[in-house]
């Protein structure tokens, strides 16, 4: 970042990446439905190739923020482009995941049913490391997306969990922030989004959840270590990615507790065929028919409490 004079500061990109932070001014109704929000929208700048080299805003000094101020201003943002958003884009995500593992070839695969409450919106990706003070007021600068996802991913939308996790990342990693206080930050965001977004089974972990996106940050940030030969980086991923296999191992086993209500609808389904053939009495076929609702019940209730949580 960079002072122009005493009115305006400019942010500029060495390798420009994205147009996401200049489309907020370009593009009226974003400009609009953010106008109410702490993000302090590009006044100008300069683009290569359609993207982002130079951005222009109203002059600021850098300034610290708390985790509660990064949760709700993340929060509100994210809340107010909800009006935008596009359909659960499951394929596209998971395909994500897929080019990364492809390049940087980690020692685990993960994939993700995402809940049709995973809606993709405008990218607004902020950090805790760009909030300024403007005129007595905080405002976060809105950033774009890294050179290596440039490198190695596609264009789709992701959803506001991606970018929660991404900042929750910065948190930890830059600020040093412990659970409970990323507990605090999340408790922030969640007060402001939709609470569709935020809901048991959106955060679910056996449906993707915060975790599947923990996982691609961290393939994120391995990508960023390998290109700028950041060792320290690198190590911190790379035992991140280690315990992936642990929780893997952890979900396999619940997936063996949820192919139960299979097995118990099944046995429901031989329960009403003995009945109708008379190979079974009226009171064995209702016996067995219980057990078998008895089995599926059990099976799903054990799966969901098993869920590993998501903070």
């Amino acid at each position: 970042m960079m002072r122009l004079d005493n009115t305006h500061i400019a942010l500029a990109y060495s390798i420009p990446t994205s147009n996401r932070s200049s489309s907020l001014q370009q593009k009226s109704n974003l400009k609009t439905a953010l106008k109410s929000t702490n993000l302090l929208i590009p006044i100008g700048g300069f683009l290569i190739d359609g993207n982002d080299a130079l951005l222009v805003f109203k002059n600021g000094e850098l300034s610290d923020a708390t985790p509660e101020w990064l949760g709700q201003t993340l929060g509100e943002i994210q809340s107010n482009l909800g009006s935008f958003s596009s359909p659960n884009d499951e394929k596209r995500w998971n395909q994500r995941l897929k080019d990364l593992e492809d390049e940087l070839k980690p020692n685990t695969l993960w994939r993700a049913p995402h809940t049709s409450a995973t809606v993709g919106i405008p990218s607004v990706r902020i950090d805790p490391g760009w909030v300024v003070d403007v005129e007595g007021e905080q405002c976060v600068l809105p950033l774009n997306q890294s050179v290596s996802e440039l490198l190695l991913c596609g264009t789709e939308r992701l959803p506001g969990i991606a970018e929660f996790i991404h900042l929750e990342g910065r948190l930890v990693e830059d600020k040093g922030l412990n659970p409970d206080q990323i507990k605090t930050f999340f408790e922030h965001w969640k007060e402001e989004v939709p609470s569709r977004w935020s809901s048991r089974k959106a955060l679910s972990t056996v449906l993707g959840g915060a975790w599947i996106w923990r996982y691609y940050d961290v393939l994120v940030v391995n990508a960023e270590s390998v290109l700028y030969g950041d060792e320290a980086r690198y190590e911190s991923a790379q035992k991140w990615l280690k315990d992936v296999s642990r929780l893997q191992a952890h979900l396999g086993v619940l997936r063996v507790w949820k192919s139960g209500v299979w097995v118990g609808i099944a046995t429901i389904i031989v329960a009403y065929y003995a009945w109708q053939l008379d190979t079974l009495s009226n009171v064995e076929s209702v016996g067995l028919a219980a057990l078998g609702a008895l089995v599926s019940i059990a099976s799903n209730v054990l799966y969901w409490k098993k869920d590993p949580p998501a903070f």
